[in-house]
């Protein structure tokens, strides 16, 4: 008790997909509220982190750090994180670290001998995919994110592989199907979006200096939204 804490303490938010939520760390995960539901981000993620602060006994004024998971996934989700975080970002004079949602999702899974491919359902019949590997305890990627049929994510699949995301929900009989015994999931509760991963690869970031302006950051949709492609504008 008598040292003093000098790591920054980070609020992260995890808006991408139907489960999110706001996550607090400093060194290790202080706490977090898991949000899931029908019911708009924009109306519980305010309540949510004023929950969590005064939990710990935290004020706002004390974050340094925030951190915002940037997409693939909702388009209304991502917008409203990223809103908030600039948002606040502004109020408080806080650095912003952004963080890829696929790669949070495979952050959720410790050391595994495997490749680990986070899915996330992109409707029309496709998916956001990534492929990582574990080495030396970070993650490489193999596959950066992207939009594709599950087909063709199969067909990238050569080796024994984690699947881990909400995408499984949807597409997870297929994939067993299709792949056999190259197909290997994480547990349930290791498949759903979190803050606290977003957290912790934020602080990771932030120790390297990987800081985001807030004025340019922007969601990684990987393709056009429903409002672009109504204008004629071609996704990637």
């Amino acid at each position: 008790m008598g040292t003093q804490n000098t790591s920054p303490l980070i609020l992260a938010f995890e808006t991408s997909g139907e489960t999110g939520g706001v996550a607090l760390h400093r060194e290790r995960l202080l706490g977090e509220v898991l949000l899931s539901g029908s019911i708009t981000y924009s109306r519980r993620l305010l309540p949510a982190v004023e929950f969590l602060l005064r939990q710990l006994d935290l004020s706002l004024r004390e974050v340094e750090i925030l951190a915002v998971s940037i997409g693939p996934g909702s388009f209304t989700g991502l917008r409203i994180g990223l809103a908030t975080v600039k948002g606040l970002s502004l109020a408080l004079g806080c650095r912003v670290v952004a963080v890829e949602t696929l790669e949070a999702l495979a952050a959720l899974v410790a050391e595994v001998p495997w490749p680990i491919c986070p899915v996330l359902d992109a409707r029309r019949g496709e998916v956001f995919a990534a492929l990582y590997r574990r080495e030396e305890g970070r993650l490489v990627p193999l596959l950066p994110p992207t939009v594709l049929s599950p087909e063709r994510l199969c067909e990238s699949i050569t080796e024994p592989t984690l699947f881990v995301g909400e995408g499984l929900r949807v597409y997870g009989a297929f994939f067993r199907e299709r792949l056999g015994a190259h197909f290997r999931e994480a547990p349930v509760h290791l498949r759903e979006g979190r803050a606290a991963a977003v957290a912790a690869l934020a602080a990771e970031k932030a120790r390297r200096g990987e800081f985001a302006d807030p004025a340019r950051l922007v969601p990684l949709y990987l393709r056009a939204t429903e409002a672009e492609r109504a204008r004629g504008l071609s996704g990637v």
